[in-house]
């Protein structure tokens, strides 16, 4: 009888783990590197609370190509574990140098449209489950549950694109 460790191990379930993850931080990374350049643009945001969330927000954007490039390398060369916590940390970072300054800034709207659900999923959700999924990895259990839950940021935005060319696809804009 086989456990879920046994499972686990399994090289060929690592090795679609790694293409899954690797996936999932190239295109965080091609994302990341598409908008590192709004660090550069000065943005008149006064003082106060503003300034300072552009501040943190600029961080993010310089931090952010850093974490998810290793997560990239790490999948790369076959390390799951730590291909999952760099992008467990990439998502904690984003939300805690991003998302918790939105909510400072504009508050949240608990409604049921798309923007509702959207920050409902990724200001309360996602943190929760990258942090379930860094448990997961740090204690090398149930890796394929773990990327799954740090992947699911990435999931929710990139599908929401496709359902959108797909809605101007068919209906037009």
């Amino acid at each position: 009888m086989t456990t879920a460790s046994t499972y686990e191990a399994t090289p060929t379930r690592r090795v679609w783990l790694c293409i899954f993850l690797g996936i999932i931080a190239t295109i965080e990374l091609v994302d990341a590197l598409a908008s590192i350049q709004t660090i550069f643009v000065h943005q008149e945001t006064g003082t106060g609370l503003p300034s300072f969330a552009q501040t943190l927000n600029d961080i993010r954007l310089a931090l952010t190509p850093l974490i998810v490039a290793a997560a990239l390398v790490f999948a790369a060369v076959g390390n799951v574990r730590r291909a999952v916590l760099a992008l467990a940390v990439f998502t904690l970072m984003a939300w805690l140098l991003d998302g918790l300054p939105t909510i400072a800034l504009h508050g949240m709207s608990l409604s049921f449209d798309y923007g509702g659900l959207e920050e409902v999923f990724l200001y309360v959700i996602t943190p929760i489950a990258a942090l379930a999924a860094g448990a997961l990895a740090l204690k090398n259990r149930r890796l394929g549950l773990a990327a799954l839950l740090v992947s699911l940021s990435t999931l929710f935005r990139w599908i929401g694109l496709v359902i959108f060319i797909i809605a101007v696809v068919k209906y037009g804009f």
